[in-house]
């Protein structure tokens, strides 16, 4: 059952996805030379001078070593058919209420639109991202939640781990690591995994997508289910790591409107295309 957690009223802006606004919260994948606010790739000529290559435009990185089941994971590649959201109206402008939060506190999360336009006027995508909060900053009377929990019941340990300590034997060469590979943390800070903390509501933050544009979550980002706006339904296909470890794989917060108030929500005005056109939203 999702953890949950009290909403402020608070309306949320959107503004265009940019690499240098959305580094906080993980990567976006775009061509660079056809989007001016974007973070620096390296950039080389490939296949016999007919293409660019753009170097490392996202990291996809496994860190399930630090869950608590130990459980290794592998690479998988789903596709999403995502129905366009319905909207409110609020002062001639479409809302989008926020009623759930989730991560994926090992691994990254990359969304691929597939045949959406970049000049498409009617349809684009919301991703709607949250800071994790430290533990210090949540309400004392709030039971506290493991950082990566798991109902994982312990192994009895063999009379040979007992006897190495659980350890490699230094006078045999019969050790196998573990599959995952270990977690270095010279990243940059979206691409580390999170704290075990709630999702901060009042640094919420919302940008739109364009046809062209690509995103990765970092690790333990809090961030929507993915919102589309328009008529139709977009495809996108989405690149993780999974270990089949249901509360390691994703974790959900349930975000409640308190009685008599308004609750979390998107503002979108029209106009908010990066192309200038308005959003029309299925209503």
């Amino acid at each position: 059952m999702p953890l949950s957690t009290m909403a402020p009223s608070r309306t949320i802006p959107v503004q265009p996805l940019t690499g240098t606004a959305f580094q906080d919260f993980g990567e976006v994948i775009e061509d660079p030379a056809t989007h001016d606010d974007t973070l620096s790739f390296n950039t080389i000529e490939a296949n016999q001078g007919s293409a660019r290559k753009v170097l490392d435009v996202t990291h996809l990185r496994n860190h399930y070593g630090l869950s608590q089941s130990k459980k290794p994971a592998s690479p998988t590649v789903n596709m999403f058919v995502c129905k366009p959201r319905s909207l409110a109206q609020q002062d001639g402008n479409g809302v989008f209420p926020v009623k759930i939060l989730e991560r994926h506190p090992f691994t990254p999360q990359t969304f691929v639109p597939m045949g959406l336009d970049r000049n498409d006027k009617e349809t684009a995508y919301l991703v709607i991202v949250a800071p994790t909060l430290p533990l210090s900053q949540r309400a004392k009377d709030e039971a506290p939640v493991p950082p990566y929990p798991t109902e994982q019941a312990k192994r009895k340990l063999s009379l040979r781990e007992r006897l190495l300590g659980s350890r490699p034997n230094p006078f045999t060469n019969d050790f196998v690591p573990t599959t995952t590979p270990p977690v270095t943390f010279d990243l940059s800070s979206s691409q580390r995994p999170k704290g075990p903390g709630l999702p901060d509501l009042s640094k919420v933050q919302a940008f739109i997508a364009r046809g062209d544009q690509a995103v990765t979550y970092g690790p333990g980002t809090w961030h929507a289910p993915m919102v589309v706006l328009g008529q139709r339904p977009v495809e996108f296909v989405v690149m993780q790591f999974a270990n089949g470890v249901g509360i390691e794989d994703c974790q959900e917060v349930d975000i409640i409107t308190p009685e008599g108030g308004q609750g979390l929500s998107v503002v979108i005005e029209d106009g908010a295309l990066s192309a200038g056109a308005p959003v029309k939203a299925k209503l």
